[in-house]
């Protein structure tokens, strides 16, 4: 009998507890709706939500009075710009608790005058990634993975229309932990963007850099895949470079060739790409292929910096393979002097022929350092003059 009698209060208590609850919130939903801002404020933070943090319809109506509030001081503070902001976290709570009013009760309908808790996490998820922009130009990372945490949360609950902002997310929270020093979540939050099919190089890319210091040939080829699934051919000119790049990687010289053939066919009348072709075919030691193609490219752009310093490289790295062989020389035993000094010639002429270009690159821009480097390391060993200033400059990167 007492059990049954306690039973009834209780019941008769909870009742009177989510009757009170419900006309807060209407009283709430009715201050909202005369634009009574403040006081719907007022009303929740002092009334309906205290001792109330376990239902879920108190927690919709909180973030809903939370835009509303953020809305309201952003009118006041365009009207005059002396307000000060008394909430500057309003759309973190809004977000915040529209997230807990789903996680109490995931079947939640949002009544008259409250946004459905969904809607509610996209509409604030565009000006909480502005937030996280701005942290991260003040080098907040922290408070920007934060922020960027939530922007990711919101956006998921509707990816299919919000994929591409989803992604977007994704690639600002990766740089932020790289800003870090934490590889292990720059690589963790890649590989998640990555599963999204984004037409984002990026992504991508970044993963595969990952995955190539890691020595890891079979994941950078899946990484390849992905992204050319991903990317329209027309904009892939990136994923097709470092195409070329894992061919190198893997020692597939035939591939590399017809690749580079390929990549300049599709884009021969790009410098910028050629000069790209040109990079990968050089350090694959494909000097006269390289070649020809900068060739191609001078013949549309004379004046191309990056051609010019492409084909001033091709000379300059087989000089140095002719370097290592006059040095593998000088080490047999026997002494091969003979062959030595032919290797010695055939660099000393690599270099003759690279000056040329060199000279032609740094006319065209004068500060480039590595150009410069290169510049002062043929004159030196070709016991040539030194322009007036090319020394200073290089020493001047020594001290930087």
């Amino acid at each position: 009998m007492k059990k049954s009698f306690l039973l009834v209060i209780l019941i008769v208590i909870t009742g009177y507890f989510t009757q009170a609850q419900r006309q807060c919130i209407e009283n709430v939903v009715l201050s909202l709706g005369k634009k009574e801002i403040p006081l719907a404020k007022r009303l929740m933070d002092n009334e309906c939500f205290p001792g109330n943090e376990s239902n879920a319809d108190v927690w919709l109506a909180r973030a809903t009075v939370y835009i509303q509030f953020y809305e309201y001081e952003q009118e006041r503070k365009k009207r005059d710009q002396k307000y000060v902001i008394k909430s500057p976290d309003a759309l973190i709570i809004a977000n915040e608790s529209f997230y807990k009013a789903i996680e109490l009760k995931p079947d939640i309908k949002a009544t008259v005058g409250l946004f459905d808790p969904k809607e509610g996490q996209l509409i604030t998820a565009e000006p909480i990634s502005l937030m996280a922009a701005a942290a991260m130009d003040k080098k907040d990372y922290l408070e920007a993975i934060k922020l960027l945490n939530m922007v990711i949360r919101s956006y998921k609950v509707a990816q299919r229309g919000y994929t591409l902002y989803l992604g977007y997310a994704y690639v600002d929270l990766a740089n932020c932990y790289k800003a870090l020093g934490d590889e292990e979540n720059y690589k963790k939050v890649l590989s998640e963007a990555t599963k999204l099919g984004l037409p984002l190089p990026d992504l991508y890319l970044n993963l595969y850099d990952i995955y190539k210091q890691e020595k890891d040939t079979v994941k950078c080829g899946e990484i390849l895949v992905l992204a050319r699934k991903a990317i329209n051919d027309s904009l892939a000119i990136d994923v097709k470079a470092y195409e070329l790049d894992y061919f190198a990687m893997i020692g597939d010289t035939s591939k590399l060739k017809k690749a580079a053939l390929k990549m300049f066919e599709e884009y021969r009348n790009n410098p910028t790409v050629i000069s790209i072709i040109a990079t990968h075919l050089i350090n694959n030691k494909d000097y006269l292929l390289a070649e020809e193609l900068l060739n191609a490219g001078l013949a549309i752009a004379p004046n191309d910096f990056d051609l010019n310093q492409q084909m001033a490289y091709r000379y300059y790295n087989e000089a140095a393979d002719w370097e290592v062989v006059k040095d593998a020389k000088l080490n047999e035993r026997p002494r091969k002097f003979t062959e030595a000094e032919e290797a010695l010639n055939k660099a000393n002429k690599c270099l003759e022929m690279g000056l040329e270009w060199i000279e032609k690159a740094y006319k065209i821009r004068q500060e480039d350092m590595h150009n410069n480097i290169m510049y002062l390391r043929t004159l030196v060993r070709l016991q040539k003059p030194i322009p007036d200033g090319l020394q200073e400059k290089v020493d001047s990167y020594r001290k930087n």
